[in-house]
């Protein structure tokens, strides 16, 4: 079992690796002077990820005056924890 999770990671690192080397390229800086659209983009790009790994019902969560949050669901069950990261 460890094998294969170890045999898994290593398979999927370099993609993971390079989803995350795209996302810290945004330069989304949240913070009063910098371009907020980038906050955005980095959003949508958050979110599009999160498609391709499979959540459900992606979405950004949006308040006026604030940047957007976004928001992923996978239901497993109820027998099984929500972890949001």
């Amino acid at each position: 079992m460890h094998d294969d999770l170890r045999a898994r990671v290593a398979a999927d690192f370099p993609r993971i690796r390079a989803e995350l080397e795209g996302l810290v390229r945004i330069p989304s800086v949240s913070a009063a002077g910098f371009d907020a659209g980038e906050v955005r983009r980095s959003a949508l790009a958050t979110a599009d990820l999160m498609r391709d790994a499979g959540l459900g019902d992606v979405r950004l969560l949006e308040v006026e005056g604030a940047h957007p949050a976004v928001l992923g669901e996978r239901r497993a069950g109820a027998d099984r924890p929500t972890v949001l990261l």
